[in-house]
């Protein structure tokens, strides 16, 4: 029998099945199409989502049945603070803001008068950020509301949901929309009624059924198992957000093992037996995966965006290529990676992105060296900060695209003081389809199959104390080109009507 773990993400959907021993199987793969609608605006399209999940768990089941392997549960990791709103039949009414969809900045500014920072954080383990998802519900439209809107969906529920499962949202994905009382592991109704302030519909239009990942949702309708080609009454489970989805694929554990994915976003997870003390304030989140497990998250909101981003505007076609190519000596140059604002350490959606030490005699594969330099020494600063407030990190293991390449793996570990361990395969995937064992008994919660490895990224020791010096002035220069940074935000593009 096979699980098979679907990865939502926002670059791309993924199916992968695995045997009874956490084996991959088969992997089949689509790209995801982002839109900018209109300025500050990123979204995708739901229902393309849905198809692409439809056709690619197809794919895999098929394949893994002709091995004898047939699927028994399906479980998700997603893409967190994206969120639809749906008709009575959980048809998608609008396209899905993503994370650094800047619709939300108005009603981040009001909660933040309103309520204060710190509370939110308390409440619901997230900062005040206009990313998450309540905030992007109070820019809707009609739309958005009643009678149009009979609920709101998450990606993952939005899917399950359309597959016959009953309307449930894990407890890491709840606490990405930004309502999600950590504590009490349920919806926080005084968040709802502070947000209800710009969103006076928002108390109308219910949420899904909050449940621990791995918990049973129900099973596959008889329609959609014909699409998904799977046997009828095949299980579907609660997944996870894809960080917390992707710290369980590559066998993270409380104070020995912690993650570090670098796709689209960058982000370190770290667990702890229970809500971590000394963050209040900070840019960390935090939330509970299962109960006495707390995932904490830190990382910068535009990882890969940024490297993607860089890639177009050098007009390179091969980005393996160019990236591989990058000087083997680091650079007099320093990125910051704040294409999407600043990292979570300050929380700054008013941060920018900046190359400093510029010269005629700086070359294209210097200033490549030095963006992939930039995701190591946010690593740095972020270790240190977890080692501040007494959180041991342990050994990180680097899953995502960004972990695939030996050469830029060592640069980034070099450039964080890091060593780097990749976790082979798709680890959010992987974490989604242990979940899905676990939902039907095929796997213990707490003695998951272990993960391949590939060779630990080791940091260059004649760099050390060159990248020492570099990563505190990376975070210098945070603090010095803030108040430049903000002058730019006289009006946010959220705001700036189409043209």
């Amino acid at each position: 029998m096979s699980t098979v773990g679907v990865d939502l993400g926002t670059s791309g959907v993924r199916a992968v099945a695995y045997d009874d021993q956490g084996e991959q199987i088969v992997t089949a793969a689509e790209k995801t199409s982002l839109k900018r609608p209109r300025a500050g605006w990123v979204v995708v399209d739901a229902e393309a989502v849905l198809r692409s999940a439809e056709s690619l768990v197809a794919a895999v089941a098929a394949e893994a049945a002709s091995r004898g392997d047939q699927v028994r549960a399906i479980a998700l990791s997603s893409q967190g603070e994206a969120v639809v709103p749906v008709d009575r039949h959980g048809r998608a009414l609008s396209l899905a803001p993503v994370s650094m969809d800047a619709r939300g900045e108005p009603a981040s500014r009001a909660m933040s008068k309103r309520f204060g920072a710190e509370r939110v954080h308390q409440i619901t383990g997230q900062p005040l950020n206009p990313m998450f998802s309540v905030y992007k519900i109070a820019a809707g439209d009609d739309l958005w509301r009643p009678p149009a809107a009979s609920a709101y969906r998450a990606l993952s529920d939005f899917v399950t949901t359309r597959w016959g499962a009953a309307p449930a949202i894990d407890w890491t994905l709840a606490a990405r929309t930004g309502l999600f009382d950590v504590d009490a592991a349920a919806w926080s109704a005084e968040m709802m009624a502070a947000a209800g302030v710009d969103a006076p519909w928002l108390p109308e239009v219910p949420f899904s059924e909050v449940v621990p990942c791995g918990t049973p949702i129900g099973t596959v309708s008889d329609e959609a198992a014909e699409r998904l080609g799977v046997p009828v009454r095949t299980a579907l489970v609660a997944g996870a957000h894809d960080q917390a989805a992707s710290f369980l694929g590559a066998g993270g554990r409380a104070g020995s093992v912690s993650t570090f994915a670098l796709g689209s976003s960058d982000c370190l997870t770290v667990e702890t037996t229970q809500r971590p003390a000394g963050i209040a304030g900070t840019g960390f989140a935090t939330y509970p995966w299962r109960p006495e497990r707390w995932l904490t998250l830190a990382g910068t909101a535009a990882g890969g965006w940024t490297l993607d981003w860089y890639v177009a505007l050098t007009g390179v076609a091969d980005a393996h290529a160019l990236l591989s190519e990058s000087s083997p000596e680091p650079p007099p140059v320093i990125v910051l990676p704040y294409l999407a604002g600043s990292g979570t350490l300050d929380n700054d959606p008013t941060g920018r992105g900046a190359v400093i030490g510029l010269t005629l005699d700086l070359s294209r594969a210097q200033l490549t060296r030095a963006f992939l330099e930039a995701a190591g020494y946010e690593l740095g600063s972020i270790v240190a900060a977890f080692t501040a407030t007494g959180v041991p990190v342990g050994q990180v293991r680097a899953v995502g695209a960004g972990a695939t390449n030996p050469i830029t793996l060592g640069i980034r570990a070099s450039a964080a003081g890091v060593p780097l361990t990749p976790a082979l395969g798709n680890a959010s995937a992987r974490g989604a389809a242990l979940l899905a064992g676990v939902g039907v008994g095929l796997f213990d919660v707490d003695d998951l199959p272990s993960i391949s490895l590939g060779a630990t990224a080791h940091p260059d020791r004649n760099t050390v104390d060159w990248y020492s010096q570099q990563r505190q002035t990376y975070r210098d220069l945070y603090r010095v080109l803030k108040p430049f940074n903000q002058r730019f935000e006289v009006r946010h593009p959220a705001e700036t009507p189409p043209t």
